[in-house]
């Protein structure tokens, strides 16, 4: 089980109604691409964070690891978003000259990357008190009453599926593969790594007939029946 559904089903929040809180955390994702007010969007990100920790009880040291990847992805961004190339030194708080021009940020660039970084962490903390608050049949169940289509909501089940099947399998492959000394070395290790690749689609493959030959002894006409 991934840690992400670890959470959503243990947290002192899996049995509220999840109606509710798919509403909140869905108003407040909303709020949060809408709002400019730097006041407001870090009253989202204290209020949620608190609520999670607090409220839902979740373990601090996981929530960090979770967000440790979307923060250093938001972070290089900003790089892009605060340093830019002009000719005109004055425009500039800080820059380094090269050439004919320089290459600094502004207090406009400066303000900017610090809007999109609490936006973006906002946003992102809206998206996980839904997903560790709300478990996946949860979610079908709010996704149902929204009347979103029955072959999307198959399709995003089956999605949800295959992930486990894949991570499955990866383990599988890569603990076998550790156990030889397949990653002994640089060399071992990128040979490795390809027999990995190649033989995991095969494994995806024949899971894939395995859950058809499953499904036509269960009799399915073609309709999941969530």
């Amino acid at each position: 089980m991934l840690i992400i559904d670890k959470i959503a089903y243990n947290n002192r929040l899996s049995q509220t109604n999840p109606y509710l809180k798919f509403g909140v955390g869905f108003a407040l994702l909303i709020l949060s691409v809408l709002w400019n007010n730097l006041w407001g969007l870090g009253a989202i990100i204290l209020g949620v964070n608190s609520i999670l920790i607090a409220v839902a009880r979740i373990n601090k040291k996981q929530y960090i690891k979770l967000l440790t990847i979307p923060i250093v992805f938001i972070l290089f961004s900003l790089i892009a978003t605060i340093f830019y190339v002009s000719k005109e030194k004055s425009d500039f708080l800080f820059s380094v000259g090269f050439s004919n021009c320089y290459i600094g940020y502004s207090m406009i660039t400066l303000m900017r990357a610090i809007h999109i970084l609490l936006r973006s962490f906002a946003a992102l903390s809206c998206i996980y008190f839904i997903t560790l608050t709300t478990g996946f049949n949860q979610l079908i169940l709010v996704f149902k009453k929204l009347r979103i289509p029955k072959e999307i909501i198959e399709i995003i089940m089956l999605t949800y599926r295959f992930i486990f099947i894949f991570l499955e399998e990866v383990a599988e492959l890569y603990i076998a593969q550790e156990m030889r000394f397949g990653y002994i070395n640089l060399k071992t290790a990128y040979r490795s790594l390809g027999i990995l690749v190649s033989t995991l689609f095969t494994r995806i493959v024949m899971r894939y007939q395995d859950m058809s030959i499953a499904l036509d002894t269960k009799l399915y006409d073609g309709e999941f029946y969530i």
